[in-house]
């Protein structure tokens, strides 16, 4: 059994692996004052957006709800770019680094 989901990224599941973790774009929670936070390692995220189960699809999505665990929060490696102009003597370089959440899945409720 194979579990897509996620945004425009797709991530895979395979619940045969142990131990396997997935990293997805950071995710935030709203706290009492109405500001959005970082989620914190052993929080629960439920993802309610599931495309596909082994070969069945969604229109647009399935009834299926997954229970993952946020492990850590971290940053991806620095992606460094580059604009040079040949004969006008100008170049920029730039760098970023995206955050990302990296959670386990922990249960599957239909």
């Amino acid at each position: 059994m194979s579990i897509t989901f996620w945004k425009g990224k797709q991530a895979t599941w395979f619940p045969e692996k142990k131990n396997q973790t997935i990293r997805i774009p950071l995710q935030k929670k709203i706290v009492e004052s109405g500001e959005k936070k970082k989620v914190d390692p052993g929080d629960k995220i439920i993802i309610d957006k599931v495309f596909k189960k082994d070969g069945e699809y969604g229109q647009p999505f399935l009834p299926i709800k997954l229970i993952a665990k946020v492990i850590k929060n971290g940053r991806n490696p620095k992606i460094h770019g580059m604009k040079y102009k040949s004969k006008k003597r100008t170049k920029r370089t730039w760098g970023h680094r995206e955050w990302y959440t990296k959670i386990k899945i922990v249960s599957v409720e239909d």
